[in-house]
């Protein structure tokens, strides 16, 4: 059943084997991997990194060491719920038989520990990927953003994402340069969410976003394609604090402009 499953969603009788078998070993080399499911080293590398292509393994570095590190099973249905925005095709009839799997998935999964994490994203789907991890967030995100860089990457995902993340009534609080565009989103604040200030473009300009919630920090380069999600609560803590220095003194700029 979990395999058919598995298969029906575009994996392939080894990536299937290798995919259960990180859930179940958590965050390891290749090597150990390979031991487990008894297949050549360069192949299992060769699996995995199709399988970090498709947004169900994260790839990260410890000291000089490169693990993989399963995604959680959920994830799964938050790629395929990405993907209807882009194909309206049969995603409806997948996501039901991988929730039908999801009890059988989370038994298998072993989270990771507490120790800080850093995963790279790369290209559009990598984009798309990170921004799905925002709408599990437990506490109103905080953010600095450009949306000229947003909406000029991701124009059309954008357009369904900020529905999504109303509908999971996530708020967010965040500071974006003042541009044309900037005013005109913002008058949606209300219906998306969100509460927004203002800074003068010419003293505050900045393209890439950053985002800060549930000891994640997001740093996402709309120009070089390349999202990346810190986990670490030190951090977290850090830049939630010069964050909060931030909307003050935006608060400020925004009151002069009224």
């Amino acid at each position: 059943m979990i395999k058919n499953v598995l298969q029906n969603i575009g994996l392939n009788e080894k990536e299937i084997e290798v995919y259960l078998s990180n859930l179940e070993l958590g965050s390891q080399p290749a090597s150990v991997i390979a031991r487990r499911v008894k297949i050549p080293r360069n192949t299992t590398r060769f699996i995995l990194d199709k399988l970090v292509d498709k947004g169900i393994i994260a790839k990260t570095k410890r000291a000089n060491t490169q693990l993989y590190s399963p995604e959680e099973p959920k994830n799964l249905v938050n790629l395929l719920e990405s993907k209807r925005i882009d194909h309206n095709a049969d995603i409806n009839a997948k996501i039901a038989q991988l929730n039908g799997i999801m009890t059988e998935l989370e038994s298998r999964f072993r989270p990771e520990s507490t120790k800080p994490k850093v995963t790279f994203y790369e290209g559009d789907d990598g984009l798309k990927k990170v921004y799905e991890d925002t709408l599990k967030s437990s506490e109103t995100i905080r953010s600095l953003a450009s949306f000229e860089g947003m909406h000029g990457a991701l124009p059309e995902y954008f357009k369904n994402y900020y529905k999504r993340r109303a509908q999971n009534k996530i708020d967010i609080r965040s500071i974006h340069p003042d541009t044309p565009l900037a005013r005109e989103r913002t008058k949606n604040d209300k219906k998306e969410g969100r509460e927004s200030k203002l800074v003068p473009q010419k003293k505050y300009d900045f393209n890439p976003e950053i985002q800060f919630y549930d000891n994640k920090i997001i740093i996402t380069s709309w120009k070089e394609k390349l999202g990346i999600l810190i986990e670490s609560h030190e951090v977290y803590e850090a830049m939630a604090a010069l964050f909060e220095l931030a909307w003050k003194e935006s608060t400020r700029l925004d009151k002069q402009k009224k």
